[in-house]
């Protein structure tokens, strides 16, 4: 072949590499904070045309496994105040178990998470401030933690050889997801977490309730109404359904936390309030009675009188504290 040929034919492949070449290397910018006697690290991701991607990482007392906490629904920041006298942490037992320096344990904002309060009812997605509703989804979620995690197992204080993911509530399915996603992830624990899609989750509230069938019946078109008009226009974020837009519902309505369990390696942990009527236990029955028949290693912990909390009732908030330490010595034996 004629040699100017060649160089064409190079130049040409060498043209199509660096067109499928991976997105640059995003630029990071890390800050120091002491929280009380613990040392962490607000670690922030810029890309080209992305939105930032933050992350909080506890420095542990060595190299240590890495525990990631994945929060509930709605926009309030896993901690706010950092650089203020007035430091808090909405994340339930984060803080305690950074402090014990055993773990690096980490905390990941949502996409366009905004330092701005929370406006309405915590939970729901009607109060949040900037381009949150603009963008949030179950897979813009799954991008930002899995760029999250990914950088921080790189990390000099991580030992990426064990890794527990734990996520509650909404962050049960994005706690499957990930571990569907990343084989990294050794271990996931999901607490009050839906099974199959939350399109399931609403159906088994209202058979649950004691409202006669007619009123039942009722009630089930009104959900097979809402979920017809969620299909129609998937992608709004403008109209709102139960607290969260089109664009919410109807990327979490296609997850289905058991089937990506089902196709992730990590051992598994399950607990939910026997008495939660925010994600039926019901829901969590299907997905452990599933994993146990395909003969997966999954725990299944059931807290008795228990809401959606896992606090028994009439109990206060640090009985959950309990539950948190059982999931955290199951992830300590081999």
């Amino acid at each position: 072949m004629h040699r100017r040929s060649i160089s064409f034919i190079a130049g040409l492949l060498l043209a199509a590499s660096a067109g499928a070449a991976p997105a640059a290397t995003p630029a990071v910018r890390e800050e120091r904070f002491n929280f009380n006697t613990l040392t962490m690290s607000r670690v922030t991701l810029e890309g080209a045309g992305q939105p930032p991607v933050r992350y909080y990482l506890s420095k542990p007392a060595r190299k240590a496994p890495l525990v990631l906490f994945i929060q509930g629904s709605g926009c309030i920041p896993p901690f706010t105040g950092l650089d203020t006298p007035n430091r808090s942490s909405s994340l339930y037992s984060w803080l305690p178990l950074a402090q014990q320096g055993r773990y690096a344990v980490m905390a990941v904002d949502k996409p366009y998470q905004s330092d701005e309060p929370q406006r309405g009812e915590g939970g729901a997605a009607t109060g949040c401030a900037g381009a949150f509703n603009q963008h949030f989804s179950y897979d813009s979620w799954l991008a930002t933690l899995k760029q999250a995690l990914r950088h921080a197992l790189k990390r000099p204080e991580v030992d990426p050889a064990r890794v527990l993911v734990f996520g509650f509530s909404e962050g049960g399915p994005m706690a499957a997801g990930l571990a569907r996603e990343l084989p990294e992830v050794t271990h996931v624990v999901l607490g009050g977490s839906n099974g199959p899609t939350q399109l399931y989750d609403f159906a088994v509230r209202i058979y649950r309730s004691q409202d006669a069938d007619e009123l039942k019946l009722l009630q089930l078109q009104e959900l097979d109404a809402t979920f017809s008009a969620i299909s129609a226009d998937p992608k709004s974020t403008s109209k709102f359904a139960w607290g969260h837009t089109y664009l919410r519902w109807s990327s979490f309505f296609a997850q289905s936390p058991v089937d990506n369990l089902a196709h992730a390696k990590a051992r598994i942990y399950l607990v939910s309030g026997m008495q939660d009527t925010s994600v039926p236990i019901l829901s969590t029955e299907m997905m452990y009675a599933q994993l146990r028949s395909q003969g997966r290693d999954v725990t299944f912990r059931r807290v008795p009188m228990a809401a959606h909390n896992l606090v028994p009732q009439g109990r206060e908030l640090p009985e959950a504290q309990k539950e948190y330490d059982a999931f955290m010595a199951w992830f300590e034996r081999p």
